[in-house]
């Protein structure tokens, strides 16, 4: 186990610290250095993987650093939800970051980038390095401290082109889940020190009822404002300006996802919870999904649509938290599973819209049309990607979806107000299956116009290897994804 132990740390100190040494470098230097540092970061964590799967699954608890007053406050949780969602970050910013190596260069019709790419990928692998020691964190001190670096990473990659609009929208982002933490994390830490109890996650089993919804709340704010839901929700779309590998992270494997993540460990280890915290969750998760079926309909580009599917999927996937708080654990492994399914969907959606900005020089959606004449590798993988979002069976999402609905349905016959946000969800996802089918119709069928001359072009094959690797990541990820899920426990072990 101490092979284990090793390999997971190193998985993400790898690229924290080569993240340092990134922003010293430039051009063909910049891309050898992080493609070789990434790739022995993922090569160590799907190792770890397999180790981990070969031992059994079993829950591997390793206190680093602790103090007397304080108790654990540095510490590795490798479980079967850890190991699950570490994998698909590392595979996913492994593709995404492939694909940035050609992106982020003067050949970018839209945004051609002539130097300064030792800073983009600075931020991505502290990024990475940081979403990854998150997911691994077994305090609350400690997953404040990864999640705010991944805001600074955020603002990082959102201003990378240095406009004014980038500027505005990466000091948004960055203050609106700045705020999440100082009301969230930064609050339930100080009640677990006023109450002279460890932030460890094993010490939250300990609180009274009251005490817990006091812990829950607080986590509960940081989640939603990491996540952009209601009413936290605006500073997403506009972090769209960012390089389109790091949209693809930032909603596909990071940040969003991450909000998720937090609150489904808070939940799991503070079994049982007082019926309050299922109200609440239940007010944000059916308002953020009414909302984003609505902000759906006017959407023309093409990344701000894809914005507005982020959030709408992750209340999704809040909405399978919704029966966990009442202890029900299908609705816990509902959630991890849709986290798991989208994120190789939903980067490939980001990276598509990026072939879009790439050759066309335009995420407009009105203004693209005859896909399938001009490029169908890129009609392809449009279609895929926005049917996979929609959750059409038998897409890797249906199946993440389908384990949330059930596990609704189940909740409703403990408390029947758990149906309105199940109705919310079969609402959001009808929506925005019949915008995607107008959008598939509009840009991939309509016969091409004024771009017809540009639309002819063969994507380039870094673009088309990192992309063809999501796309058979996603069709396995049911699989991959199920015999981690499926081993998840409601409480600590």
């Amino acid at each position: 186990m101490t092979l284990l132990v090793e390999f997971v740390l190193l998985s993400f100190i790898i690229p924290l610290i080569s993240s340092i040494l990134l922003f010293l470098l430039d051009g063909k230097r910049a891309d050898l250095f992080m493609l070789s540092t990434l790739s022995l970061s993922v090569v160590l964590n799907v190792i770890a993987t397999v180790i981990y799967v070969a031992s059994g699954m079993p829950t591997i608890h390793t206190v680093i650093a602790s103090t007397r007053t304080l108790g654990e406050i540095l510490g590795l949780l490798i479980d079967p939800m850890s190991m699950c969602i570490g994998f698909v970050v590392a595979t996913a910013g492994y593709a995404f970051m492939l694909y940035s190596v050609k992106y982020m260069t003067p050949e970018n019709i839209e945004h051609p980038v002539y130097r300064g790419k030792g800073r983009f990928h600075g931020w991505m692998m502290l990024f990475i390095g940081a979403t990854l020691a998150f997911i691994y964190s077994s305090t609350l001190l400690q997953l404040l401290m990864f999640f705010e670096l991944m805001s600074l990473s955020c603002w990082g990659v959102v201003t990378y082109y240095l406009t004014p609009e980038c500027r505005r929208a990466g000091l948004k982002a960055f203050i609106t889940t700045h705020t999440g933490a100082l009301l969230g994390l930064f609050t339930a830490i100080s009640f677990c020190i006023a109450k002279s109890i460890s932030t460890s996650l094993y010490s939250l089993n300990a609180l009274s009822l009251n005490e817990k919804l006091v812990i829950f709340t607080s986590i509960l704010i940081a989640a939603l404002a990491k996540s952009a839901q209601f009413p936290f929700y605006s500073w997403l779309p506009d972090a769209m300006v960012a390089p389109t590998p790091a949209t693809a992270f930032l909603h596909g494997a990071a940040m969003v996802e991450m909000g998720v993540y937090l609150l489904a460990r808070a939940i799991q280890f503070m079994q049982p919870l007082p019926i309050g915290a299922c109200i609440a969750l239940s007010v944000f998760v059916s308002l953020t999904l009414l909302l984003t079926a609505y902000l759906f309909i006017p959407q023309k580009d093409a990344k701000r649509l894809l914005a507005y599917s982020t959030i709408a999927e992750s209340g999704i996937m809040y909405a399978g938290l919704i029966p966990a708080t009442l202890g029900i654990t299908l609705g816990l492994r509902a959630s991890m599973y849709l986290l798991f399914t989208h994120a190789y969907v939903k980067g490939l959606a980001f990276l598509a819209a990026g072939l879009f900005s790439f050759y066309l020089g335009t995420v407009k959606m009105p203004s693209i049309r005859g896909l399938i004449r001009g490029s169908k590798f890129t009609a392809f993988t449009w279609i895929f990607a926005l049917l996979g979002l929609a959750g059409v069976p038998p897409m890797p999402t249906f199946f993440g979806k389908l384990w949330v609905v059930m596990s609704l349905a189940k909740a409703g016959l403990k408390q029947e107000f758990t149906w309105i946000p199940l109705i919310a969800v079969i609402i959001c996802s009808s929506v925005f299956f019949i915008v995607s089918l107008r959008w598939i119709h509009n840009m991939v069928l309509t016969e091409s116009t004024s771009l017809e001359s540009k639309t002819k072009y063969t994507p380039s094959i870094i673009f088309s290897a990192s992309m063809v690797m999501l796309i058979i990541f996603a069709l396995v990820s049911p699989f991959i994804g199920y015999a981690f899920i499926n081993m998840i426990e409601m409480g600590s072990v």
